[in-house]
Parts: structure tokens; C-alpha cells; sequence
């Protein structure tokens, strides 16, 4: 799932079938987990702020990110809670289209409460290479941001942009490592190509005239080409009991992921008014045999990024565990 990534409204049960066929002519809660993303006996779960590195029937309903901003000299801080959801139908064992969307809610302390969906982001993900015994996979991907889907007083974009996405997955238990074995990382990596770049239209006056002060330079309503990229550290207590040492553990302990993912993004192009941010999103993933239930921190590592912690949360449904003799939970083109 992106949350970083990169949020999302359902798409109707008929558009969708009908553009996943174009495309492709063109449960108990302490269960063992058997999805989502799988290479041998290693499981990657779903992780929060980035997509994992497979394609699989699932969905999230619903994901949320908290956010905190400093009033900056304002009439105070700024309080934003995003809610997303998302959902991923397979066309063929390795290949799926991806709907993201999400609302809005930010409130200022003394202003107005300003509400308002995202941008639709749609992508197609093609899980390109998985390898059982080293517990390798790689996929890639195409996003599209569909410009003018969202409300713009919210922040979405009036037009849209296209990232070019690779993603992939590495467990550890193929190497002499004892304990270690349950560990595994995960990561993405995209470059995002805005429709209509940011430009500069007018030059700077002068610091100071005979008529005042000098203004600042403006810019077109263009958006940023940036690079985006993700990794997690992930230590997988199922893959600990199953593959390494069975310690006992009861089924909540016995099914839980601790990892710590990072996010960053870097600007492309000229006239950016951000700088390159990194966050650090400590948490935990439960998994179950009907899906998974993800809490993480999100704490900005430099000052571009900001200075408050937020909170990322997901409840992810694994659709082709719950249905998987239906076309919800299994690919359209076997």
C-alpha cells in the first residue's frame, strides 16, 4: 500500500471490471498468516507507508495518517487526519491494477476545518521475478496521479503526474544467520514526472525601491518532478516459530512483524520550495489469516520534513484468503 506513500475512494464494482479487462486484452483473528506477498516460507506483510514488493488481491479499509504541524507564527498548529483506502484486483497471477484514494481533514487552531478528497492514484504493478529459495521478489509499476480527481483548497493537485515505481523484498532466512533468519527488507524506489512542471513566470523586483520593497519571484501552478523511495527493517515472529525455533508464543505474540520503515523524497526540479525529507516510521504489524493490522510512528528526521511526530494506522483485508474461489479474490485471466 502507498500511504507513503502515496491514500483512496472505492471504485464501483462495475467500472472497475471493466477497466481491469481492457487492461489485460491490451478466519479467525489469531490464525497463521498465509498472505500476503510470499517467496518460499517467507510472508512480507503489507507495510504502511509504502506498496510491498508483490501483487495479490487485498484491500485497506480504512488507512489513516495523523499529522501535527508548529503554528509557524500562525494563528496556531495545524492538525491534519487523512483517511485512505485502497484496493488491488489481480488480471493474471502477476499482474494487478491498484486504486488509491482518501479525505482530508485539516483544522487550524482558530480557523475553519477545511474537509476535501485526494488526487485518484491508479496503478499497474507487474510482480516481474520471485525467488523461493533465496525468498527474492521484484516487481514493477507504473503510478498515475489523476490530476483534478481531489479538492483543491485540500491540497490536491490540479494536474497530474506519472512515477515510474520499482519495488522488491528480501528475506534473510537463506543465510547462516541463527535468530537473524526471521529478518527481511523491503523497498521502492520511483521517479514522479508532473504533468505540467513547476516554473518560474516572473523575476524577483529588487530588495528595496523607490516604491517599496521588492516582491518574490512568481511561479506557474505546475507541480515538482521528485524521486520517492522507501525501505523497511522487518523481523518476522511467524517466520521465527515456523522456520527457526519454536519459542511458544501465544497467537497474538506469535503472529506479530516489529519493523521500522523509512521514507524519503528528493525534488527534480528547479524551483522546488521543499527541500529532500526522511521519516522514520517505528511500529508493529499484526497478521492474520484474514489480513493484517499495522501501527506505526511518524517521526521526521530532518528539518524539511518538520519537527512533530504524527501516527500512521491500517486495517488491510487479504481478499483472495477470504474469497478465494470468487473474482474477488482470484486473478481474471488464470
Amino acid at each position: 500500500m502507498r500511504t507513503e506513500c502515496p491514500a483512496a475512494r472505492i471504485i464501483c464494482a462495475g467500472l472497475l471490471l471493466t477497466t481491469t479487462s481492457i487492461l489485460a486484452c491490451a478466519p479467525a483473528f489469531f490464525a497463521p498468516a498465509f498472505a500476503h506477498v510470499i517467496a518460499g516460507a517467507r510472508v512480507f506483510p503489507v507495510t504502511l507507508t509504502f506498496d510491498d514488493p508483490g501483487v495479490s488481491d487485498e484491500a485497506s479499509l480504512p488507512a489513516f495518517t495523523y499529522m501535527r504541524d508548529g503554528s509557524d507564527g500562525g494563528t496556531g498548529p495545524t492538525h491534519e487526519v487523512d483517511l485512505g483506502w485502497e484496493y488491488d484486483k489481480t488480471i493474471t497471477p502477476d499482474t494487478a491494477l491498484i486504486f488509491n484514494d482518501g479525505y482530508d481533514i485539516q483544522q487550524i487552531n482558530g480557523s475553519k476545518t477545511q474537509t476535501g478528497f485526494e488526487n485518484i492514484y491508479v496503478t499497474g504493478k507487474w510482480q516481474a521475478y520471485t525467488n523461493a529459495d533465496h525468498e527474492f521478489v521484484a516487481s514493477l509499476g507504473v503510478i498515475r496521479e489523476i490530476g483534478g480527481s481531489g479538492t483543491d483548497h485540500t491540497g490536491a493537485d490540479r494536474y497530474g503526474s506519472t512515477a515510474p515505481t520499482g519495488y522488491f523484498g528480501k528475506g534473510f532466512g537463506d543465510l547462516p544467520i541463527g535468530m537473524l533468519r526471521p529478518l527481511a527488507i523491503t523497498g521502492e524506489l520511483g521517479y514522479t514526472i508532473a504533468d505540467k512542471e513547476v516554473k518560474q513566470i516572473a523575476q524577483p523586483a529588487a530588495a528595496s525601491t523607490p516604491f517599496g520593497d521588492g516582491v518574490a519571484a512568481q511561479y506557474n501552478d505546475g507541480a515538482n518532478n521528485a524521486w520517492a523511495g522507501a525501505f523497511s527493517i522487518q523481523y518476522s515472529t511467524p517466520y521465527l516459530q515456523s522456520q527457526v525455533k519454536d519459542l511458544g508464543l501465544p497467537g497474538f505474540l506469535g503472529n506479530m512483524i516489529p519493523l521500522v520503515e523509512f521514507t524519503w523524497t528528493s525534488p527534480a526540479s528547479a524551483h522546488a520550495a521543499q527541500g529532500t525529507t526522511w521519516t522514520a516510521a517505528p511500529g508493529a504489524i499484526y497478521l492474520a489469516q484474514w489480513g493484517e493490522v499495522g501501527l506505526e510512528a511518524l517521526v521526521p528526521l530532518n528539518k524539511a520534513t518538520g519537527t512533530t511526530l504524527g501516527a500512521v494506522g491500517l486495517v488491510h483485508f487479504f481478499l483472495d484468503d477470504l474469497f478465494p474461489n470468487t473474482i474477488i479474490g482470484k486473478p481474471i485471466f488464470q
